[in-house]
């Protein structure tokens, strides 16, 4: 019978193993009749006592009959404290205080050197003849009494009778003996162990001898001496109920009286063991004494008894924070006779990881229980076990898994417990304070732990400002010398996304996942994702019925056991291959990417709501196509995305990709094709296009295409869509006309109100074909389009007055981007920033890396500090050079001029401009614009060549301005200047090469070889110096290194001004807030 409980309190899981059996009062002991015996003085014993006064011994029975069908009497339940808390309470001031023995046989000449003593119970339990085995040669027959608090042995039942004050019949001569002197008395028996010392009550095997052996270990917790006893009978049938009233005496001995509390000394102990560990916290510490047993024992070798000190141990089992500890007990000086079999600790100090627990499974006939383990890829490792606290142990570790992995519906560890032990409820795990995002970050730190990983290498990011939020992004290992994750460390950032429910995009973008890709774990299934979060099975077989990789299950156990997952995010995590041609001349089949087999059967089949799928860079081969066709070919994927960027999918590849996908045309919301190698034909493009009427985003990029003047997309086409985003860039082919008029003819229509970026780089258009984009777009004359037009790269020079006329007149987008534009004339150029500066309608406008056929001229310098102090509109400038081997783009010394109008701008807030080669003049001029300028946020200026004097001249003009929010450390101008300066005074003198290298040549101008000797110069003779420089090698590395710390130093000093600005502008907005409510 289970202990009642509280059947409204709220539960997870539950297997009643943790009941204790409700047992009858106290009282009902004291009424058994009683008399005493003997009361005699006992001698003194230096084994006893350490004093020189004795003590009295009061002997008490029970009037039963020894050898009679055994009386269970039960004490009443006490509420049973936890392992490592035990009572403090010590034994009753009467409890004998001994050292516990075992059963090996004891000769004649041995009997004085027992601990002999008097039973302190008065009631008996049970009891029986049994043989003691003591090595292979001594065996010998051996009474053992069991009482309510201890465990006796006699040398036969006649002893045990006298002892007790009961008739026993003699069994050869049938007559009652006599009960003896007391000094005989005290001779004939000893004291095996008290019954709350009991570690554990087994079976040692199932055959044989041993099928009828019993075996109890005991702890002694008054000095900390483990030791065992045996009990060898006729049957296994006698074994068994030895076996069963044991463990319900220890168990009721135990609950009426708790053993000692673990001492100081214990507890100190095993925490140095948990600190050395990395495991220990006060907070999560719990003990247990246990008995690590061995495994099967083959054969028979020797008696049981040798079995046992070859296999048994008694140590501490301790649940640390990630870890599971096996702790030998303390060294501790031996008092044990002779006589006694000791199972004094010589294991090893071993621990396993709680997460990589792998199967629990607990005996139903006596405190047996085993623990698997298993790390990745490794064959497991059974801890066979035995405790009376089994229960309690189990639901420990289980409470601690379930700590570590508190989102897992399905632990991955199997159970296996007897029935009547399933209905006992496991308490709710109060929530962490602070704990975000489910607990993730707990599940890494534990899956680190245990796959023996360092958690500070594995760097991510939550994101909740984008499209399906909150998003987990991957990023880069923090160690600098490694750029990939291991293979464990991807298996520990996966196994703590499973089951997590507080993301709903996953982003693995730029990782590679290849360490998983060919990696097939054959010791064991317990990971491998069998049923979805509902606990029915998927039957998802693999190709060929081979093993599935690590990546395939671990993939597809992210999507399968979230419900809140929606996208996922795997751009280029893969290696792109290199296709083989075989003899015929076709592509041969390769292995697919592992990534589309995990996750395209549960789309089929309705099993997850993951719908958007990113798999940018990923070549994809025909295995991978055969799976995204029978995937989109069911409607219960309801797919919302496909990114598939450079897959390498051919003509035939995405013809049969859009056929199957028309069945979503109510769903599907983006889909990206750009760069894969099949060519286009544009009619049978527009007939598949056209049944996706929800289309928000569409990339049609680097896309070759068939001849003809047919265009890419039609109007009609275009126009059955609401676009966000649309991408026809082109790399080798240019956008004919008719496609620009169909683009002109959906921006001029109310269907293309919801787009916001156009990108049309790179595809040959002239200034005059953006002109026309421009005039479609405007609704309004002087109000612009909320949209970005992507516009660089193409030959803008043609046709320019069309597009400065644009500029001019106000029909414009909102944001421009012109990146990468040659102006074959400079007057072409100022003509722009001169439309530009009259300009009321673009508020971000891109024009970095324009290309000039020279440096800027006095009046290009002068029209664009005309822009930056006259414009009112623009809200952020990028006007970046550019600064390659082969080519470079910068406007020249004259922008430096320019830069300082920045001082009467009162609208521009962001200002990138690097790469421009401004110099320290550069930046003296930025700093005199900072100290008047308070209208910018932000400036980017790294990468202009300033040394530690223009960036000091910059930072002291912070001092003086209070709106700028963010400036760059200048990290990489201080180690260009730092490797310039250390180059330069490292480089030797011209002189001092030329006379080095006329010392190594003869009068004849040939090489000569000398022995290394010392010798003097000779006058005309020179030292090979540093450049023109006064200090050695020591002074130029103290002088680099002072400057170093004088960069450091200032940039500190900004970090200081940029976090006062900021302060100061959050406390405005914050008033601005209280102003408006």
């Amino acid at each position: 019978m289970s202990i009642p409980h509280d059947v409204s309190s709220a539960r997870r899981r539950s297997f009643a193993f943790f009941s204790r059996p409700n047992n009858p009062p106290e009282a009902d002991i004291t009424t058994w009749p009683v008399r005493e015996l003997i009361t005699k003085q006992r001698p003194k014993s230096a084994f006893f006592t350490t004093g020189g006064t004795g003590y009295e011994e009061v002997a008490t029975v029970v009037w039963t009959n020894i050898g009679s069908r055994p009386r269970l009497l039960t004490k009443t339940l006490g509420p049973r404290p936890r392992s490592m808390f035990a009572s403090s309470r010590g034994r009753d001031p009467g409890s004998p205080q001994v050292e516990s023995s075992a059963s090996s046989s004891i000769g004649s000449s041995q009997s004085d050197n027992m601990p002999l003593l008097h039973p302190s119970s008065r009631v008996i339990i049970h009891s029986g003849e049994v043989v003691s085995s003591g090595g292979l040669l001594r065996r010998k027959k051996e009474f053992m009494v069991l009482t309510s608090d201890e465990l006796l042995r006699y040398k036969s039942e006649s002893k045990a009778s006298e002892a007790f004050g009961l008739s026993a019949r003699s069994p050869t001569t049938g007559r009652t003996p006599s009960i003896g002197s007391a000094g005989d008395f005290v001779s004939e028996h000893a004291l095996v162990t008290m019954m709350n010392q009991v570690v554990a009550v087994y079976r040692f095997g199932c055959e044989g001898e041993l099928a009828c052996s019993v075996q109890v270990d005991h702890l002694d917790d008054s000095n900390g001496t483990p030791s065992s006893t045996i009990l060898q009978v006729g049957s296994s049938r006698e074994a068994q109920e030895w076996l069963d009233i044991l463990r319900q005496v220890s168990q009721t001995c135990r609950s009426a009286r708790p053993p000692l509390a673990f001492s100081d000394s214990t507890v100190k102990h095993i925490a140095r063991r948990l600190e050395a560990d990395k495991d220990y916290s006060p907070a999560h510490f719990q003990i247990f004494r246990i008995v690590q047993r061995c495994g099967k024992v083959q054969g028979r070798a020797g008696s049981s008894e040798d079995l046992h000190k070859m296999y048994s141990t008694i140590c501490y089992l301790v649940i640390g924070i990630h870890k599971v500890h096996f702790v030998p007990l303390p060294k501790c000086p031996s008092n044990n006779s002779r006589s006694t079999t000791s199972l004094l600790s010589t294991a090893t100090p071993s621990s396993h990881g709680i997460l990589n627990l792998v199967g629990i499974a607990i005996s139903d006939v006596d405190d047996s229980f085993t623990l698997t383990f298993r790390s990745p890829c490794r064959p497991p490792q059974r801890v066979h076990l035995a405790s009376t606290e089994a229960p309690e142990i189990i639901r420990s570790i289980c409470q601690a898994a379930e700590h570590l992995r508190p989102n897992w519906l399905i632990p991955p560890f199997s159970i296996d417990i007897p029935q009547n032990m399933k209905d006992e409820s496991i308490p709710e795990i109060p929530p962490t304070p602070g704990d975000d995002y489910n607990g993730f970050d707990r599940t890494l730190s534990a899956y680190c732990t245990a796959y023996d990983l360092d958690a500070s290498n594995i760097v991510y990011g939550i994101h909740t400002e984008v499209e399906d939020s909150p998003r987990f992004v991957l990023y880069p290992p923090a160690y600098s010398r490694r750029r990939q994750y291991t293979d464990l460390e991807l298996l520990a950032v996966m196994r703590s996304l499973r089951w997590n429910e507080a993301f709903a995009s996953l982003s693995f973008r730029g990782i590679s996942l290849e360490a998983l890709h060919g990696i097939v774990d054959t010791h064991g299934t317990e990971n491998e994702p069998n049923c979805s979060r509902s606990g029915r099975p998927i039957g998802i077989k693999s190709a060929g019925n081979r093993r599935c990789s690590l990546l395939i299950h671990e993939i597809r156990a992210l999507a399968l056991c979230s419900s809140k997952l929606r996208r996922l995010d795997v751009y280029e995590c893969m290696r792109r291959k290199t296709r083989r041609e075989d003899l015929a001349g076709t592509f041969s089949p390769e292995g697919g990417c592992g990534i589309v087999e995990a996750v395209m059967p549960l789309c089929r089949r309705g099993l997850t709501n993951c719908d958007w799928f990113d798999l940018t860079g990923i070549e994809l081969v025909e295995s991978d196509l055969d799976w995204l066709v029978d995937a989109a070919a069911s409607r219960l994927a309801h797919f919302r995305g496909f990114e598939l960027a450079r897959c390498g999918l051919t003509e035939r590849m995405m013809t049969l990709f859009l056929n199957a996908l028309a069945t979503h045309e109510n769903t599907l919301e983006s889909l990206n094709l750009c760069g894969n190698p099949g060519r286009i034909h544009a009619p049978s493009l527009n007939n598949s296009m056209s049944y996706f009427p929800f289309l928000r985003k569409l990339n049609l990029s680097r896309l070759l295409r068939t001849s003809g003047e047919d265009p890419l997309l039609t109007a009609e086409t275009l126009l059955r869509w609401r676009l966000e985003d649309l991408d026809l860039r082109s790399s080798e082919t240019k956008l004919n006309k008719e496609t620009i008029d169909a683009v002109a003819a959906y921006l001029a229509s109310s269907q293309s109100d919801s787009l916001h970026h156009l990108t049309l780089t790179q595809c040959g258009l002239t200034s005059k074909d953006v002109a026309v984009v421009m005039g479609s777009m405007s609704r309004a004359s002087g109000k612009p389009r909320n949209m970005h037009l992507y516009v660089g790269q193409n030959p803008l020079s043609k046709h320019h007055d069309a597009l400065v006329e644009c500029i001019l007149s106000g029909t414009t987008p909102s944001h421009l981007t012109m990146r990468m534009v040659d102006y074959p004339r400079e007057e072409m150029f100022r003509e722009f920033v001169t439309a530009m500066t009259a300009n009321k309608t673009i508020s971000f406008l891109d024009i970095s890396k324009v290309s000039l056929p020279y440096e800027a001229g006095q009046d290009t310098c002068a029209a664009l500090g005309a822009l930056f102090a006259k414009n009112s509109t623009l809200k952020e400038l990028d006007i970046s050079g550019e600064q390659a081997v082969l080519e470079s783009a910068s406007l020249g010394a004259g922008l430096i001029n320019a830069l300082g109008r920045l001082s009467e701008n009162k609208t521009l807030e962001i200002l990138r401009i690097e790469l421009q080669s401004l110099g320290t003049p550069g930046a003296m001029g930025l700093a005199s614009m900072l100290t008047k300028n308070t209208a910018l946020k932000e400036i980017y200026c790294e990468m202009n060549e300033i040394h530690l004097q223009g960036f000091s001249a910059i930072v002291n003009a912070m001092e003086q301005n209070e709106t700028l929010l963010y400036l760059p450390r200048m990290d990489r101008d201080r180690v260009e200047h730092i490797k310039y300066l250390k180059d330069k005074l490292f480089q030797p003198s011209k002189t001092a090469v030329r006379s080095a290298a006329n010392y190594h040549k003869g009068k004849d101008g040939k090489k000569e070889h000398h022995h290394k000797k010392l010798r003097r110069l000779n006058k005309g003779e020179k030292k090979v110096t540093f450049a023109d420089g006064v200090l050695g090698a020591t002074g130029v590395e103290q002088s680099l290194m002072l400057l170093d710390e004088k960069w450091e130093s200032e940039a500190q000093r900004l970090v200081k001004f940029l976090a006062r600005n900021a302060q100061l502008h959050d406390e405005k907005h914050n008033d601005r807030a209280w102003v408006v409510r």
